[in-house]
């Protein structure tokens, strides 16, 4: 019986090679290609990112996508090093960033491609926001996220001063009017503030926009100092300093908060224009009971969007597998999470259209969530330029300034022209 064991055990083997077909020392299957995905942004946002990936390794036959979460403030450090390292991610998400890339030729253009596999962009994510990645006839990215700024106000403070609740026909007039009726002072010491903003870029051009201004004509040309940019800028800084509508840099340094958001959050602000991030803290503000309207207008409808894309790095060892991940995750079934998680508006018109997005199991209370999808209809992206980190810094004191009221609207969008025209030489 002794004998009898290592007999049956190598009778064993053999058979399980008979019956498999397999030979002795057989290689194992090779692993599947890796295609990697850079993105930045919170934990929560890292856990939607995860989600997507994680179906795009199920749904794109052939490869196992990677994430690479990297912090804001160093995604761009860090994605600028691994590209000049030679081993970038294959996809990067980029924003007003995109053309920093594509200027060096560090990204591919996706035409191609695009071509390649019948994608209907328009189809996709409308007409605007699938021509906001080109540049020079090519298309660098495709958009992923499409948050524009809404307005955000108070129930309970409209409801108590019988103001109307906002809607898309507001004009000027009609915000400024709701503004005063719903600002409260006590003597000299304003109690509550019927507007709050500031001096970042996407609060006063939103208002350029919207009053037929822009920042960059057509050709690409600075026309900061336009007279329609004159009287944006005149609108806006009177409701600090002649309204008193709203609060200065001051009025945040004295009532100790850091933004519009905190001050809506506390009931101390009626109405702010923010993006759909600012859902997540309202969360935790139970005692304000709030809605959410597209942005006013004057001579046009117009506001900011905070989109983000997904583009293709020059130096990706699998550029047509790249693409195929990339087209899965700006699908419908690509960017449900986005909606189902609450992160952000998403790009896909019909995940936009969805219950998922329009009706979310997380949303609080009877808010309207179509307000984005309106909105994204005359939501424009700051100017997609390769100089657009250079020209924040060429304007940004100066629109400071006038926020401030320390130089009139026309003065300082003179020497804003100025900087900008000194960046090309």
């Amino acid at each position: 019986m002794g004998q009898l064991r290592p007999f049956r055990a190598v009778s064993a083997v053999v058979a399980c090679l008979v019956m498999t077909g397999c030979t002795a020392g057989a290689p194992r299957p090779a692993p599947e290609p890796e295609v990697t995905v850079a993105v930045w942004g919170s934990e929560q946002d890292a856990r939607t990112y995860q989600q997507r990936v994680d179906l795009a390794s199920d749904r794109v036959p052939g490869v196992n996508v990677k994430l690479l979460h990297v912090k804001d403030g160093d995604y761009g450090s860090k994605i600028g090093k691994m590209i000049a390292d030679g081993n970038p991610p294959d996809i990067i998400e980029v924003n007003e960033s995109v053309h920093s890339y594509s200027s060096k030729n560090q990204l591919l253009p996706l035409n191609n491609f695009i071509e390649t596999e019948k994608v209907d962009l328009v189809a996709r994510f409308g007409e605007r926001a699938a021509r906001s990645y080109d540049r020079e006839g090519k298309t660098w990215a495709l958009p992923d996220r499409n948050g524009p700024m809404v307005l955000y106000y108070n129930k309970d403070l409209f409801d108590k001063d019988g103001v109307a609740y906002p809607t898309a026909d507001w004009k000027w007039p009609d915000f400024l009017a709701a503004a005063q009726k719903l600002t409260v002072k006590d003597g000299d010491k304003t109690m509550r503030y019927g507007f709050a903003a500031g001096d970042w870029w996407p609060w006063w051009m939103a208002f350029m926009l919207q009053n037929g201004g822009k920042v960059l004509d057509d050709a690409g040309k600075p026309v900061i100092n336009s007279p329609e940019n004159v009287k944006a800028m005149q609108f806006y800084a009177d409701l600090v300093h002649k309204h008193r509508v709203a609060p200065s840099k001051k009025d945040y340094e004295a009532l100790k908060v850091g933004s519009p958001d905190q001050l809506f959050a506390q009931g101390n602000a009626a109405m702010i224009m923010t993006g759909f991030w600012n859902i997540a803290s309202l969360k935790d503000a139970p005692q304000v009971r709030w809605g959410i309207s597209p942005l006013f207008k004057n001579t046009k409808q117009a506001t900011i969007s905070f989109q983000s894309g997904l583009a293709i790095t020059k130096s990706s060892t699998r550029p047509e597998l790249a693409f195929k991940v990339l087209d899965f995750l700006t699908t419908a079934e690509g960017q449900k999470p986005i909606a189902t998680n609450g992160q952000d508006a998403p790009a896909n018109r019909e995940v936009q259209d969805s219950e998922d997005f329009l009706r979310p199991a997380w949303a609080i209370g009877d808010v309207n969530m179509d307000a984005f999808k309106q909105s994204a209809e005359f939501a424009y992206a700051p100017p997609m330029t390769p100089e657009w980190g250079a020209m924040q810094k060429a304007f940004g004191t100066i629109i400071g300034e006038i926020c401030d009221g320390v130089v009139t609207p026309k003065d300082g969008l003179a020497a804003a022209q100025r900087s900008l025209e000194n960046l090309g030489k």
